[in-house]
């Protein structure tokens, strides 16, 4: 017989959509078999007419040692009523007739909407109440860390997203837990005035349908953030990633498979795929550089150690935008590392370079710098005062002094017990440098570091 699977996502409470989609199907040929949510399965019939309902059962034995007993009671039951049981989703149980005239499944309003609240509170309601909470908690700290530590997260394009997808799903989560204690409230005085509990209004149903996909969006961003490298994850992995997903569900869907072997095999692609992913751009990446006689780790380079050994070291070469020959004298023979690491995101982009010369090679001057480029003026003075509070709490001996350098809106040297250290913070419009050469930097240099590292004027 021929199946499908199709993903629903109706509000749980709302058994009028429910029933009203099901009946709906049944006249187009398709009759539900099973739910595996958000799966549902259905399976080819002839068009017919059939009345569905549904039904939060025991209403107070939900927790009893016996509640399976009292269910196939309650089920056999219906079965005498001709109702007949297809299967349940979580506490709902779900029941069809064709009988023209059929026995109401459900004739006490106030032990529905009881049996609905018990429902809620043992599953939709925890749950929504636990992630709410989790989410709440990873947001307060990431938000914290802006505060305290922002030198740490303000560049992390992944913390940012992940915690912006954190923030839409509190929202949805607050919002769908204050829609159904609202309805509630409303169905409560409805039925103690003798009448029925209300239809869910069509916005809840609105708002369910635009969050889903971002549910959705929101649980594979956070499989990819977990297996794949910051360097990997991107947008265009992510979107080509979501379509490998839709695309391997549609052949779920022309195979027929069961819903819950569709399930198994999409719980294993979105866990594996990444890890697959990652394992084999790194043994592309490492094939490329074999091909063209390099490294993926550096530059193999000879040096001979002080006890006369000689060692294969690997030299990394990352362009960065100043080097110590662009600011003083460097030997012909000098032999560097140079390493430049990015981190971006909505807020900031943050580079941290260096050039030094690895142990056993011929002297040269070196230096490490980074660079921090905010998004908004506000978070300039922020990140300004986190870069002298990081740099001067080691000892109450370091401070920042002051420092006259042509072509910044300010500067600052680093003192130790009135030393100065070869140090410096200057930054210009919305970007910060910290400098570290390792030689006595003269003022002409640093003029020079700060007109190749600032931005021009327009």
């Amino acid at each position: 017989m021929k199946r499908k699977q199709r993903l629903e996502n109706f509000v749980f409470y709302d058994t009028e959509s429910v029933t009203a989609h099901l009946e709906d199907m049944a006249q187009k040929g398709w009759a539900l078999k099973d739910v595996t949510n958000p799966l549902w399965t259905y399976e080819e019939i002839p068009p017919e007419k059939r009345t569905y309902r549904t039904a939060f059962y025991p209403a107070n034995q939900v927790y009893a040692p016996n509640a399976a007993e009292k269910q196939e009671e309650y089920i056999a039951y219906c079965e005498q009523a001709s109702w007949h049981y297809v299967t349940n989703w979580d506490n709902m149980l779900i029941f069809y007739t064709t009988a023209e005239n059929p026995v109401p499944l459900e004739t006490d309003e106030a032990l529905r909407l009881e049996a609905t609240h018990k429902a809620m509170k043992r599953s939709w309601l925890s749950v929504h109440v636990v992630l709410g909470v989790l989410f709440l908690l990873n947001i307060i700290f990431y938000v914290s860390a802006l505060v305290k530590q922002p030198l740490t997260v303000i560049a992390d394009g992944n913390a940012l997203f992940r915690n912006a997808l954190f923030a839409v799903v509190l929202v949805y989560a607050c919002i769908a837990v204050g829609s159904y204690l609202q309805w509630r409230k409303k169905s409560l005085a409805a039925v103690e005035s003798g009448g029925f509990c209300l239809p869910v209004s069509q916005n809840v149903r609105r708002f369910q349908k635009i969050f889903f996909p971002l549910e959705i969006f929101a649980g594979l961003w956070f499989c990819l953030d977990r297996f794949l490298p910051d360097d990997m994850l991107t947008p265009k992995i992510f979107l080509a990633f979501v379509a490998f997903v839709f695309l391997l569900w549609l052949l779920f869907q022309k195979l027929h498979l069961p819903a819950k072997a569709c399930g198994a095999i999409l719980f294993f692609v979105v866990a594996m795929v990444p890890m697959f992913y990652s394992m084999v751009s790194l043994s592309l990446k490492a094939k490329e550089a074999k091909a063209n006689h390099t490294s993926p780790w550096g530059d193999p380079y000879v040096v001979t150690l002080p006890n006369g050994e000689r060692e294969t070291i690997l030299l990394q070469k990352d362009a960065i935008p100043l080097t110590t020959a662009d600011l003083t004298e460097v030997p012909e023979d000098a032999v560097y590392t140079t390493a430049r690491k990015e981190q971006s995101s909505l807020l900031a982009t943050k580079q941290e370079c260096l050039q030094e010369i690895p142990d056993g090679v011929p002297q040269a001057p070196q230096m490490t710098y980074e660079i921090m480029d905010v998004s908004l003026d506000a978070l300039t003075s922020h990140c300004l005062e986190a870069y002298m509070e990081r740099d001067t709490r080691p000892t109450p001996d370091l401070t920042y002094e002051p420092l006259t350098l042509s072509g910044t809106d300010g500067a600052w040297q680093l003192y130790t017990d009135g030393v100065p250290l070869p140090q410096y913070l200057f930054y210009k419009d919305n970007r910060i440098v910290v400098l570290r050469p390792d030689w006595g930097i003269s003022q002409r240099e640093l003029e020079q570091a700060a007109s190749i590292l600032l931005p021009t004027s327009a």
